[in-house]
C-alpha cells in the first residue's frame, strides 16, 4: 500500500500536470496584457511633439489558405499585420518580422520595444503578424471543428 505521503504526492503532480495547460495559458496573458500596458504607459510619457515623431502604422490584411495542405479547398480567412515603413531605406534595407506569439497583436508591437529600436538602427522594414485564431485572424465560421483546416 502507499504511504500517505507518497499518495498525496503524487495526486499533487496529476493536479499540476492536468492544470498546467490553463496555468501557462492565464500566465502567457497576463505577460501579454502586462506589456501592453507597459507600452501604453510609455506612450503617456511622451510630448505632444514626441508623439509627432512617432510613425505611422498601417494596418492591412492578408486572405490565407483555410487550409494549406487542401489545394482543393479555396476557403480563406483574414490574417491581420501592421507595417512600420519609417525607418525602411527601401528598397534594398532589411526586413524585420515580429511574430507576436498565440495572441492578437497591437499598433504598439511595431512603434516600442527592442524589435523596433533594431529596425530603426537598421533602417529595416517592421512588420508584426497576427497568430492564426487569435485577435481578428480568425475564419468566418470561428473555431468550428469543420472549419480549422
Amino acid at each position: 500500500m502507499i504511504s500517505s505521503p507518497t499518495y498525496s504526492f503524487i495526486l499533487l503532480l496529476f493536479l499540476c500536470a492536468v492544470d498546467s495547460g490553463r496555468i501557462l495559458s492565464k500566465i502567457k496573458d497576463c505577460v501579454r496584457d502586462h506589456q501592453l500596458q507597459k507600452n501604453q504607459d510609455y506612450l503617456l510619457t511622451l510630448t505632444a511633439s514626441d508623439h509627432q515623431l512617432l510613425p505611422q502604422v498601417k494596418e492591412s490584411w492578408i486572405y490565407q489558405p483555410l487550409d494549406h495542405f487542401n489545394r482543393q479547398d479555396i476557403n480563406t480567412f483574414p490574417q491581420r499585420f501592421f507595417v512600420n515603413e519609417a525607418y525602411w531605406q527601401c528598397p534594398d534595407g532589411p526586413v524585420f518580422l515580429f511574430i507576436g506569439g498565440e495572441g492578437p497583436i497591437h499598433e504598439l508591437d511595431v512603434l516600442i520595444g527592442h524589435h523596433a529600436d533594431m529596425a530603426k538602427e537598421h533602417r529595416a522594414l517592421l512588420l508584426a503578424v497576427e497568430h492564426r485564431f487569435y485577435g481578428n485572424s480568425i475564419n468566418q465560421d470561428g473555431l468550428k471543428a469543420e472549419n480549422l483546416g
